[in-house]
């Protein structure tokens, strides 16, 4: 049975259902109790990010007093993984998401992390018209063309309502090939999964590296279901190939690590990359052993965030006793950002239509995660991209394969 997260950290003041929205075209909220729902996944292989998100939405919170002028602001969690798998479920998802908008004091609505979850919750928010907010979700088509009918479709009201705090698959994408360039890489073998994180779909990356002059000699799609995952067919299809690099694009850690792992076994020349969909410690002690494995991925360590980060992780550590990992910095400015959305409408400050206008095309000159700016259809700029390599079991940041300048 699913049911809300209790946040000891503020006052979630219960709501009638019949109080919130006035007539049926207003977009204001009549109470001044607003609530901010949050999905994410606090289950199986990502619950460590999903947790650490949601800590940093309660500081971000915390911080404020749960409170925004004379508006209170409560926080409502759900957790959108099946318990059989771990996993996110899109039916958990859009029942996250429907929970969401039949609450009419709900004025924002922050996640999902994972991209093919956002693409299930993003058309169900953005029919009622409520400002959505992804700390991690970046795959290209949910605010550009990637494919066939996208960004359109999951946009059903005809208006944005979406934003995101990383860069686009497509910038990832450009940072990748440019490291690939900038180390004498002409030609790589692709390995996807389907998902839609880490440019799992492969056809974008394949696409942005053979117009950055990296030619894909052979690109093979893996299972990402089975468990234990058998990666025999793929390892003999990228020993086959000509490539002296091979670069995994998915969501799936386990098989991610299955394949580098073998094929380091098997051809200890070639070189093997990873996108962010995989980009974690759970990667990084898989390969523990391996000093040939580079990854790349938004989620920068604390030492090239600015100062403001470093406060913030000195209070997350106060409050939760551990240390913030870099995914929790993206929850809390997604929750600091979305209260000063808030606060920026003043008087229509308990308006959804309001919220959204305040947030879409809006620059922050401070934050946890430097300064950024937010375009009119919800993409970030200013944010960088990390190339990290596998050390010891840990990421270690090399360089930055995308600047917030570029």
């Amino acid at each position: 049975m699913r049911r809300p997260l209790a946040l000891a950290l503020m006052a979630l003041a219960p709501v009638a259902a019949g109080c919130g929205g006035g007539n049926a075209s207003s977009t204001r909220i009549t109470s001044d109790t607003l609530t901010i729902y949050t999905s994410l996944p606090l289950r199986g292989e990502r619950e460590a990010d999903g947790r650490a998100v949601l800590r940093g939405q309660k500081l971000a919170l915390q911080e404020a007093g749960g409170r925004v002028g004379s508006l209170d602001i409560g926080l409502v969690a759900l957790d959108n993984t099946r318990t059989s798998t771990g996993r996110w479920d899109p039916r958990q998802v859009a029942a996250n998401a429907r929970e969401a908008a039949e609450n009419p004091s709900t004025i924002a609505y922050i996640g999902d992390l994972d991209s093919g979850a956002s693409a299930v919750s993003v058309p169900i928010v953005n029919e009622i018209g409520v400002l959505q907010v992804s700390p991690l979700s970046g795959y290209t088509g949910l605010t550009q063309v990637a494919d066939k009918g996208e960004p359109a479709k999951y946009y059903p009201s005809a208006k944005r309502t979406f934003a995101r705090l990383v860069p686009t698959g497509a910038r990832e994408a450009l940072g990748l090939a440019d490291w690939l360039r900038d180390l004498g890489i002409s030609r790589v073998t692709l390995a996807h999964d389907g998902l839609q994180e880490g440019l799992g779909h492969g056809t974008e990356l394949e696409r942005v590296l053979r117009q950055a002059g990296v030619a894909v000699v052979r690109s093979i799609r893996v299972d990402p279901s089975e468990d234990p995952p058998d990666v025999a067919g793929a390892l003999r299809d990228v020993l086959r190939g000509p490539a002296v690099a091979l670069v995994y694009a998915g969501a799936s850690t386990s098989t991610a690590s299955a394949l580098l792992g073998a094929v380091a076994e098997r051809a200890p020349g070639k070189q093997l990359f990873a996108t962010s969909g995989v980009a974690g410690p759970r990667l990084a002690e898989g390969l523990a052993e391996l000093e040939t494995v580079r990854v790349v991925s938004p989620l920068l360590p604390l030492a090239e965030r600015p100062p403001a980060a470093r406060r913030m992780a000195a209070r997350y550590r106060e409050l939760f006793d551990t240390p913030p990992p870099p995914s929790a910095l993206y929850g809390y400015e997604a929750m600091r950002s979305v209260l000063d959305a808030i606060g920026r409408a003043g008087k229509d400050g308990n308006d959804r239509q309001a919220v959204i206008d305040s947030y879409l095309g809006s620059s922050v000159s401070r934050s946890v995660l430097g300064s950024y700016a937010i375009g009119e259809d919800g993409d970030i700029s200013g944010a960088a991209i990390g190339g990290f390599s596998v050390r010891s079991g840990r990421l270690r940041l090399e360089r930055l394969v995308a600047t917030p300048a570029d």
